[in-house]
């Protein structure tokens, strides 16, 4: 509010008094007596001064209010400025607490991602070393199946040779029976024995008293006893287990309906079996090998 201003609003409350008005007379009254003693007692040039004075403390009082109006502009833009900038502050505050919430989340989602990975990786490791034993327990195995597979092979081998063997002196029996049959023949019979021929009855008897003696065999002990060598054999490992026992058994079925008919193919059924006991497959590749040796 400036000094006209103020001054009008104190004119206007004191004209509003009753009493005010009772001392306009005197005012006036004392005003002409102020008026007469200075017309008498100031000069023309007093006047003047006084007057100047005035004028000039009323030009200050004009610049004094113009400052005090741009001081109250100033100050209303700084108070503008102020809230700007406290706006500005509080709309900062929230952006960094949304930046803090946001970074925050990203934090936890980064060490859940990261706990994540690294359940994954122990996981990965886990399976990769069971893997590897796995891998271990296959290469033991595998060794183990290659040391019984050569195991295998050698006896093979040495049955071959025995068999071969077996073969030889089955020739060379044959060969001395020949011999002996064509140094009989070259021998002449006593002339009593004429009448007498024994040969013909031995071959009609012998016909048909030959058989297998694979038959003679008891079916449960033989399955009993293929099962039990297989478990013996191959322990803790079933698969081997069950392979040996279905080739067993199968070379025992078809041992069963080899057609024993002649005495040579007894024997040597015979031979085989008493050589390679329940060990059909032995049994079944002997006799084979010997009735081959035999009909060549």
């Amino acid at each position: 509010m400036s000094r006209q201003e103020e001054q009008k609003g104190f004119f206007k409350t004191l004209f509003s008094k009753w009493w005010a008005w009772a001392l306009v007379p005197v005012a006036c009254i004392a005003l002409i007596f102020t008026a007469a003693i200075i017309s008498f007692g100031l000069t023309p040039e007093s006047v003047k001064e006084v007057t100047s004075q005035k004028v000039e403390v009323q030009e200050k009082l004009d610049k004094s209010e113009a400052r005090l109006e741009k001081v109250e502009s100033s100050l209303e833009q700084t108070k503008s400025a102020l809230k700007d900038a406290q706006a500005k502050l509080a709309d900062s505050k929230i952006k960094l607490k949304k930046a803090e919430s946001t970074s925050k989340d990203k934090k936890e989602a980064s060490k859940k991602d990261s706990e994540a990975l690294e359940s994954k990786l122990a996981k990965s490791e886990s399976s990769l070393k069971e893997t590897g034993d796995k891998l271990n327990s296959a290469n033991a195995k595998v060794t183990e199946l290659t040391k019984q597979l050569k195991e295998a092979n050698d006896q093979v081998a040495k049955a071959k040779d025995e068999v071969k063997t077996a073969n030889a002196k089955a020739e060379e029996a044959k060969a001395e029976t020949e011999k002996a049959l064509a140094k009989a023949k070259e021998t002449p019979a006593p002339a009593k024995e004429e009448p007498v021929k024994e040969e013909p009855k031995k071959e009609t008897a012998s016909s048909g008293s030959f058989r297998n003696p694979v038959l003679d065999l008891n079916p449960s002990n033989v399955a009993s006893t293929i099962k039990s060598n297989a478990e013996q054999r191959w322990k803790d490992d079933y698969q081997m287990q069950d392979y040996e026992v279905q080739q067993q058994t199968s070379a025992y079925n078809q041992l069963k309906n080899v057609a024993v008919d002649s005495e040579v193919k007894q024997t040597q059924m015979e031979n085989a079996l008493s050589r390679w006991g329940y060990d059909f497959e032995m049994v079944q590749y002997e006799y084979s090998e010997q009735m081959n040796a035999y009909n060549n």
